[in-house]
C-alpha cells in the first residue's frame, strides 16, 4: 500500500514538473522566436514552436494519464453496463412526429 501511495505521489510530482518544464521551454522559445528580425524566418520558427509545443503538451498529458492508469490498475476493469432506456424511441413524450 505504501509503495502505491509513493508511486502516485511520484507520478503526480513528475507529471507536474514535466509540464512546468515544458511550459517554461515553450515560453522561452516563443520569446526568442518573436525577437527574430526576418519575417519569413520568424513565421517558420513560430510555426515550429506551435507544433512542438502541441506535441510536448499532449505528450505530458498522455504520460500523466498513462501512469495514473498503470498505478491505479484500472486498465483491465470491466466496462460498466449500459443503463436501461426508460423511454424507448417509439414512445417518447412530447415527440412531435407522433401527433
Amino acid at each position: 500500500m505504501t509503495v502505491k501511495i509513493f508511486a502516485c505521489v511520484t507520478a503526480v510530482a513528475g507529471a507536474a514538473a514535466l509540464t512546468l518544464a515544458t511550459m517554461i521551454a515553450l515560453v522561452r522559445g516563443t520569446i526568442l522566436a518573436v525577437s527574430i528580425g526576418d519575417p519569413s524566418l520568424r513565421i517558420l520558427v513560430v510555426s515550429a514552436d506551435l507544433v512542438l509545443g502541441t506535441i510536448l503538451l499532449v505528450g505530458c498529458i498522455y504520460l500523466a494519464t498513462h501512469l495514473a492508469v498503470r498505478i491505479l490498475g484500472v486498465g483491465n476493469a470491466e466496462f460498466p453496463p449500459l443503463p436501461n432506456d426508460a423511454f424507448p424511441v417509439d414512445s417518447r413524450p412530447g415527440d412531435p412526429s407522433k401527433n
